[in-house]
This record gives C-alpha cells, sequence and structure tokens, in this order.
C-alpha cells in the first residue's frame, strides 16, 4: 500500500490487460474494497440450526452463500474468531470462493483424500468435514511452521481420520502413487486474485514471479496426478488470475498423462469466466473452457482458479 493509493507495477497493468475476459475497472475497484468476511459451520461438531442458534445470541446476523452447502456471509465483521464457538471449532472463518475448492472435489465418506499443499488448514478441514468421519485425509505441507497451524485446525475442528505429513509435494506421486480417491492441489501462486488482502502483490509483481511459480505448479499437478486411482478425480486450484499459473500447467498436464481428462465445472448462483482457449500467442486444449475463472468482481470476494480433472480408467500413462 502506498499512501492510502493502490499502486500497481507496470508488467501487472499490461499483463492485466492481455486477459480478453477480464474488465479492468471492475478489477481494480474490487482490488480496493475489502473482503466480506465468510464462514463455513463444521457439521462434524454441530448442526447449522444450532450453529446459527448460537451465533445469533451473540449478536451475529447472516446471509447464506448460494453456491455453497454450508458457508455463510456474517455481520459485524472481524468478531467472529473472538468467539467461544469459533475457539472450539463449530465455525471456520474461510473465503467464500475458497470453499469452493472442497465441495467441487466430490468427497464421499471412505474416500482417501490427499491435500498435496494443505497448511494452514482451510481446505483440509472442510474435506474432513465432507468425510463425515469415514476415510482418510492426508493433509502435506512442506513448512515446518505452517504444519503446526494445520495441525491445530485439524485438532480444533475434530477432523480424526488425518495423517499430517511433511513432504516435498512432488515426491507424493512416486511414494504414494494410484492410491487416492481423491487429490487436492491448491497450488502456491501469485496471489494477483486476492491483492485486496495485501496491495504491496500488485506492486511487487513481475511476470518472473509467475515464472517461477509455473514450474513448481507443474511438478506439483503432476505428482499429484499421479497419486489418483484410475477413475478418481483431483481439483487442480489457485488464487491467481495468471495463465501461465493455470492454463499453462494444466496444459502440462494433459500434454504429459495421456489417460487425464478435464471435467465441466458448473457452479450455480456463482458468475465466473470459462478458462481461456488462447492468452497472447498461446493457444489452449479445446477442454480448457471446462475450468472457471472467477474474478474477484464476480463474487465480491476472491479471485480462483479451478480445473478438475479425472484419470481415465485403463488410460496411458506418460506421453
Amino acid at each position: 500500500m502506498s499512501d492510502g493509493k493502490l499502486v500497481l507495477s507496470e508488467e501487472l497493468k499490461s499483463f492485466l490487460l492481455s486477459l480478453p475476459d477480464l474488465d479492468f475497472e471492475l478489477l481494480l475497484s474490487s482490488y480496493q474494497s475489502s473482503l466480506p468476511e465468510s464462514f463455513r459451520i463444521n457439521t462434524l461438531k454441530v448442526s447449522h440450526e444450532k450453529a446459527l442458534e448460537l451465533l445469533s445470541e451473540e449478536g451475529f446476523s447472516f446471509i447464506k452463500i448460494p453456491w455453497l452447502r454450508d458457508g455463510y456471509y456474517v455481520k459485524p465483521e472481524g468478531l467472529l474468531s473472538h468467539t467461544i464457538w469459533y475457539k472450539l471449532g463449530l465455525v471456520y472463518i474461510q473465503g467464500a470462493v475458497s470453499m469452493l475448492a472442497s465441495e467441487l472435489l466430490d468427497v464421499s465418506p471412505g474416500h482417501k483424500v490427499l491435500d498435496l499443499c494443505a497448511a494452514p488448514g482451510s481446505k483440509a478441514t472442510h474435506i474432513g468435514q465432507l468425510l463425515g468421519g469415514r476415510g482418510v485425509i492426508v493433509a502435506n505441507d512442506v513448512s515446518t511452521s505452517r504444519v503446526k497451524a494445520l495441525a491445530s485446525n485439524l485438532q480444533r475442528c475434530g477432523v480424526l481420520n488425518s495423517v499430517i505429513t511433511q513432504w516435498d509435494g512432488r515426491i507424493f506421486g512416486r511414494r504414494l502413487r494410484g492410491y487416492f480417491d481423491r487429490v487436492l492441489l491448491d497450488a502456491p501462486c501469485s496471489a494477483l486474485g486476492i491483492i485486496s488482502k495485501d496491495w504491496g502483490v500488485g506492486r511487487r509483481w513481475r511476470e518472473r514471479v509467475s515464472l517461477t511459480h509455473s514450474k513448481l505448479q507443474k511438478g506439483l499437478i503432476i505428482s499429484a496426478y499421479d497419486c489418483l486411482k484410475p477413475g478418481g478425480y483431483m481439483i487442480y486450484a489457485t488464487c491467481t488470475l495468471h495463465p501461465l499459473e493455470n492454463e499453462e500447467v494444466v496444459m502440462h498436464l494433459l500434454n504429459s498423462r495421456q489417460d487425464a481428462r478435464l471435467c465441466r465445472i458448473s457452479v450455480e448462483g456463482l458468475n465466473y469466466s470459462n478458462g481461456l482457449m488462447e492468452w497472447g500467442n498461446r493457444r489452449y486444449h479445446g477442454d480448457m473452457a471446462y475450468c472457471i475463472r472467477v474474478y474477484p468482481y464476480h463474487s465480491g470476494s476472491e479471485g480462483f482458479f479451478f480445473a478438475k480433472l479425472r484419470k481415465e480408467v485403463g488410460g496411458g500413462e506418460e506421453a
């Protein structure tokens, strides 16, 4: 933040203007607006009715988020984390669009699920909730400090059927090949979808930032996919807008694994754009339109990219 004004690097302005489906002025306006506070009811510990009753007694009001099963916007903002109900894990504060990643994974009780980059645990605790105490979630992160937060959140939310690992995510595919029913890869990224949280991201961004992330993401997506059983599904998600970190990474997987198939994503009640078919001099796979790009002005919340992939039964291996 500079003198209370949003300042974007010239490289970032040029990049944003190159996106064919983006409204630049709306994006700037959304970057300068605070994100609404939202939370998820943890049905491992409490019903919707009881949670809302308890919070109403504390003076909170709610609006249901239409594209989520358990998500709500809350007023007043900034106070929910101080309540005993938050500290006991009955509710979890999480961005509205962020919650969508776990929803799209189609987790069922009994599944074996991998969250490859799990800390601090927002999506891992959500997956644990969807498992309903059956099956297992393996929650991994490479960072020692972040793993501590992950362990704390899983414990607070009562996700007992969880295993925490601390590996470089790029080696998982070799060690646990074909083991999981579902895999979530919420990849480290340049965070261009959440500049409203930190204006410094927009001021500091250079294209080399996205190039560096893209290289890491390509290694992670191959590893994540190789962990899937035939017939299994994975979600690739980022909170950034750059095709080098989104469509380009998904294309890398499709070119590397012959049995990988993109699945169409449709979210009722949420505005979004489809994945890009082309950008600059790059052309992408015809099914890339099955992915979705949620810009901050679409939802009044975070910007995200989501791709859903299936490993075909009896498909090929490496291209």
